[in-house]
């Protein structure tokens, strides 16, 4: 990639292997962190190579056990972390290093460790209420790590500014991520909602209820476009120097459009959006939110 502006102009030749990884399993915020201070990024790629890794474990395990095994070394290795001991792993060594700049929330790490435990448990969501925790713990909580690392203070409200617009893509990203978690055995619509249309688990995909299934993702994603506003109401509120922790905000806009464009159809290609118009809605909201 090769974008103008600013500290945008970034070579793939340039990037270490860790933040090429986050390239390719995390391209949004890759981008994002594009916008931020250089001598920021390795820091932030860290946390998103730390998310990548605890998010990815269902799709790399054969079974539960094995990701039950995977998810307790994150927990052990961040346990030494917090007493300054690094194993001899890419990712923890950068948190490591991070660590000794800007102090990590290790308990909030931990958290997001254990909720990615809800991927391999086989019974589903069951409330709104809970797929916000859900989402609070993944997105939620990554952003306000990515908050911090760029400077940002423990004032509250800031916090909660950052870690709803990382809640409102999180919850962005369920929707898309639908056909994907359905082939893997996972399913994080609340069974709550899937009742009101007189749906289960099991028969939510099937051909015969894709008008229902339709009107399922119609309700999530009205729930979802307002939980954005309420990030973007809250934008205001981080510093320049933060900016990046929410820029997400603009490409979870575009997301949530063309999902309604498609007819709630998170299967359909043209949510697949460009690079370019990523980038054009970012450079705006940094500018203009």
């Amino acid at each position: 990639m090769h974008t103008s502006g600013g500290n945008i102009v970034t070579k793939n030749k340039e990037l270490s292997p860790m933040a090429n990884d986050v390239r390719r399993y995390d391209y949004d915020r890759w981008l994002s962190c594009l916008f931020a201070p250089k001598e920021a990024r390795d820091g932030l790629f860290a946390l998103l190579a730390f998310n990548i890794e605890i998010a990815r474990v269902r799709e790399t395990v054969s079974e539960p056990l094995l990701g039950d095994i995977r998810l307790q070394w994150w927990r052990d290795a961040l346990r030494d972390l917090s007493n300054k001991k690094s194993k001899s792993h890419p990712v923890v060594e950068a948190l490591h290093d991070l660590n000794n700049v800007k102090a990590i929330d290790f308990g909030l790490m931990l958290e997001m460790v254990d909720i990615r435990a809800k991927d391999l448990d086989p019974s589903p969501i069951e409330t709104k209420g809970d797929l916000i925790v859900y989402a609070d713990l993944t997105g939620g909580a990554l952003h306000q790590m990515l908050y911090r690392a760029l400077g940002g203070d423990d004032n509250s409200v800031r916090l909660e500014a950052a870690a709803r617009s990382g809640r409102a893509y999180a919850l962005t990203g369920i929707l898309r991520a639908i056909p994907f978690h359905a082939q893997n055995g996972l399913v994080l619509m609340p069974t709550r909602v899937l009742s009101d249309y007189s749906m289960t688990v099991d028969t939510v995909f099937k051909p015969d209820n894709r008008e229902k299934f339709a009107q399922i993702v119609r309700k999530m994603t009205d729930f979802t476009k307002e939980e954005l506003i309420h990030a973007k109401s809250q934008a205001h509120l981080i510093g320049k120097g933060q900016k990046a922790s929410i820029l997400c905000n603009g490409i979870s806009g575009i997301y949530l459009k063309q999902l309604e464009k498609v007819k709630y159809e998170p299967s359909d290609a043209r949510l697949d959006i460009n690079a370019a118009r990523k980038i054009a809605a970012l450079f705006g909201y940094k500018l203009f939110a």
